[in-house]
């Protein structure tokens, strides 16, 4: 636990050191771990994440939040009908080096109309720990992906690891009669390395036969720490609402070079505005139905004029239903980036074992460039007991009076 608690420290002390501006930027894509839980039903939601990711997504829940994470497998894989289909002739081809398979390969692309995703990925191993507990949390996750965009004879990889540290703190703002809204702040120190590249199909298969491929790429090591600020309105009847400033201020810069091009960028993630509604209501004693939607990243309904950077608003849109039976089996439902999904779990006890099936949209507009992606999630998080802090014995207003202290 010290190990731990030296490690955190140190992250967040890098996070700060990150933060002052520098003259030229290079964006970013948003820090995330996925569950699948949550892609089953639209993705992770603002105002019902009462669990470990709460971190991630809205810290104001970690008020009511108690639980850890000591284990979590978590594979994913993007496009599964196709990678199944071309998983032989790839193995003939690097072990034999039997080049007849491509035209196999080609004729798998031809069904996605030239235009195909694929790729695997892996959450929250090795680093699947977190605590949560009345207000405070802490995590230490991880995120590996790897994806191939293939549009027509062009072939663009992308392969990128994070790790993050995020610590959290929350509080109750208002506490009166049926109504609260509490408050909460991450800082989220991360390390990010990734790799990219592009070549066109068929320059790649004469450079590989005649020996003279030779991969050249920037791998930069990329240090840097964000700071989200979230609130979450509830109402005992089940209706709550929330609003979250994700990367309000976010720096990344590289410490380390692994490629054979060198980095010398600065980076940093764009800050959001993002807002959630979710209504449960008890069915009966023992089945509860959740109703969830999100708008993420609100502002970007103004920049609908920056082509490079800013993809369709509609795409910022989520919805999802769940069913919850004995709080122990999970079925669920949704659409997110204009794409269906669906997913269903088993909760018992501290296991939880959730599947997910459910498109994505690799493109900047609706239909561009979508993927399907299967999710499977086995992770152990155990329900922690609710701790009696200072601040969380009466809200910031009940200290003057405004309801209950």
């Amino acid at each position: 636990m010290r190990l731990f608690s030296t490690t955190v420290c140190a992250l967040v002390l890098v996070g700060f050191t990150v933060l002052p501006g520098f003259a030229e930027s290079v964006r970013m894509v948003p820090l995330a771990v996925p569950s699948a839980a949550s892609n089953g039903f639209g993705g992770h939601n603002t105002a019902f994440t009462d669990n470990v990711f709460s971190l991630l997504v809205n810290p104001a829940a970690l008020v009511r939040t108690q639980q850890a994470s000591v284990f979590v497998l978590a594979p994913s894989l993007y496009n599964p009908e196709s990678a199944f289909l071309i998983t032989p002739y790839i193995s003939d081809l690097i072990s034999e080096g039997n080049f007849s398979h491509l035209k196999n390969i080609a004729d798998v692309f031809s069904r996605g109309k030239g235009k195909v995703v694929l790729g695997l990925e892996l959450r929250e191993f090795p680093f699947a720990l977190a605590w949560v507990s009345s207000g405070i949390g802490v995590g230490m996750w991880s995120r590996t992906f790897v994806r191939s965009e293939i549009i027509g004879n062009s072939a663009a990889a992308v392969a990128s690891s994070d790790f993050i540290i995020p610590v959290g703190f929350a509080f109750k703002v208002l506490d009166v009669y049926s109504h609260s809204v509490d408050a909460g702040f991450s800082v989220k120190p991360f390390i990010r390395i990734r790799a990219e590249q592009q070549e066109f199909i068929t320059d790649l298969i004469d450079s590989i036969d005649s020996g003279d491929y030779e991969f050249k790429a920037a791998i930069p090591v990329i240090a840097g720490g964000s700071f989200d600020v979230g609130f979450l309105y509830r109402w005992e009847g089940g209706f709550q609402a929330a609003l979250t400033f994700t990367n309000i201020r976010s720096r990344g810069t590289v410490i380390a070079n692994l490629g054979s091009i060198d980095d010398t960028n600065s980076y940093y993630i764009p800050f959001a505005v993002n807002a959630g509604l979710a209504h449960s209501i008890r069915l009966t004693p023992s089945a509860i139905f959740t109703m969830v939607t999100d708008w993420r990243d609100i502002g970007n309904v103004f920049n609908q004029d920056d082509y490079l950077n800013s993809g369709n608003y509609l795409l910022d849109f989520g919805f999802g239903v769940q069913f919850d039976f004995f709080s122990t089996f999970f079925l669920r439902m949704g659409i997110n980036q204009m794409l269906p999904a669906a997913g269903f779990g088993f909760h018992f006890g501290a296991l939880e074992i959730d599947i997910a099936y459910y498109g994505q949209e690799f493109g900047y507009e609706p239909g561009q460039l979508p993927a399907a992606a299967l999710d499977l999630s086995i992770a152990i998080r155990p329900r922690l007991q609710q701790r009696d802090w200072p601040w969380t014995r009466s809200s910031v207003l009940g200290l003057f009076g405004v309801g209950r202290k």
